[in-house]
C-alpha cells in the first residue's frame, strides 16, 4: 500500500505542476488536468496516506490527528481547485481551508509534545512548521488579493 500511496502522490504532483503551468499559459486542457490532479490527490493520495497512517496509530489522539490531516489536505486542495477554476463558492472554500490549516497547527504541536520517539517527534514538528509556513503564505496572499 505504501508504494501505491507514493505513486498517487507523485502522479498528482506531476499533474498539478503540469496543470498549473497550462493554466498560467492559457493552454487548452488545463481545466481537465487540474481537476484530475486534485481528484488524484484528494481521493487517492490523501485517503491512502490516512489509511497507512491509521494502521500505525497507537491511540485515539493519533487517529484524530490523522483525520484532521486528511480533511485539511482534501479541503485545501479542493478549495484551490475551485479558486483556480473560478467556480462558485471558492471564497467560502478558502475561508474553510484557512480555518482547517490554523486548527491543525495546535493539534500537530500537541501530538509532537506527546511523542517519545525522537525521529517521529522531529517528523511531526517539521510537519507543523511546514503547515505554519503554508498557512502564513496562504493568508498573506489571500489578504493581499482580497483587499
Amino acid at each position: 500500500m505504501k508504494k501505491s500511496t507514493f505513486l498517487a502522490g507523485v502522479i498528482s504532483t506531476i499533474l498539478l505542476l503540469a496543470g498549473v503551468t497550462m493554466k498560467s499559459l492559457h493552454w487548452p486542457g488545463a481545466a481537465v488536468v487540474l481537476t484530475v490532479a486534485i481528484a488524484t490527490f484528494s481521493l487517492g493520495y490523501a485517503v491512502m496516506l490516512f489509511l497507512d497512517k491509521n494502521k500505525m496509530a497507537q491511540n485515539g489522539y493519533e487517529r484524530f490527528t490523522n483525520v484532521m490531516v486528511m480533511a485539511t489536505m482534501i479541503i485545501v486542495a479542493v478549495s484551490f481547485l475551485f479558486k483556480a477554476m473560478h467556480w462558485p463558492v471558492a471564497g467560502i472554500g478558502i475561508y474553510v481551508a484557512h480555518i482547517f490549516l490554523l486548527s491543525l497547527l495546535p493539534i500537530l504541536y500537541i501530538q509532537g509534545t506527546r511523542e517519545t520517539d525522537p525521529v517521529k517527534k522531529l517528523h511531526i514538528d517539521s510537519s507543523a512548521i511546514l503547515v505554519a509556513f503554508i498557512a502564513a503564505i496562504s493568508l498573506y496572499i489571500w489578504w493581499r488579493t482580497s483587499s
